[in-house]
């Protein structure tokens, strides 16, 4: 696989992006007793964040080396922008004020805060546009040799 598309390009970006912020997490410091870090002072995050975190960065560097990257970045796409829609919604968030003044844990599973979400939405609207609407090579000499022999 010589060619760098932009799926590859994007795949390979997000998943190092995600593998930092994961990474990262796990060596923040708490700032309460529910075990909530702020990562850069932006990102709400616990342990189970971190490591999904880690988990869709691995994923997406995987998938850059071995031809899958389009697939994951319409899934992580259509994932990551439904993440960032649902955790708008209060209801989602439970068991209420179990954690000071947290609202709750997303689907009673982990931290999400407006950074979060924003993080969420920005990078599902990329990986769904490169993934569902750009195909294509950045770099393919071999199929500008084949064009100009009428291959």
């Amino acid at each position: 696989m010589r060619s760098w598309s932009i799926n590859r390009v994007c795949a390979l970006g997000l998943g190092i992006i995600f593998l930092i912020l994961g990474l990262v997490g796990f060596v923040t410091p708490a700032e309460n007793s529910s075990g909530v870090q702020a990562i850069f002072g932006i990102f709400d995050s616990d342990t189970i964040h971190n490591v999904f975190y880690v988990i869709v960065g691995l994923l997406g560097i995987a998938s850059s080396f071995t031809g899958q990257f389009r697939t994951f970045n319409k899934v992580f796409g259509v994932v990551f922008i439904l993440l960032a829609v649902l955790g708008v919604i209060p209801a989602l968030y439970f068991p209420a004020g179990s954690y000071g003044h947290d609202n709750g844990l997303f689907l009673g599973i982990t931290h999400m805060n407006a950074g979060d979400h924003i993080l969420h939405l920005i990078a599902g609207l990329i990986a769904a546009i490169v993934g569902f609407f750009l195909v294509g090579s950045a770099t393919n000499p071999d199929r500008k040799i084949r064009v100009r022999q009428g291959v």
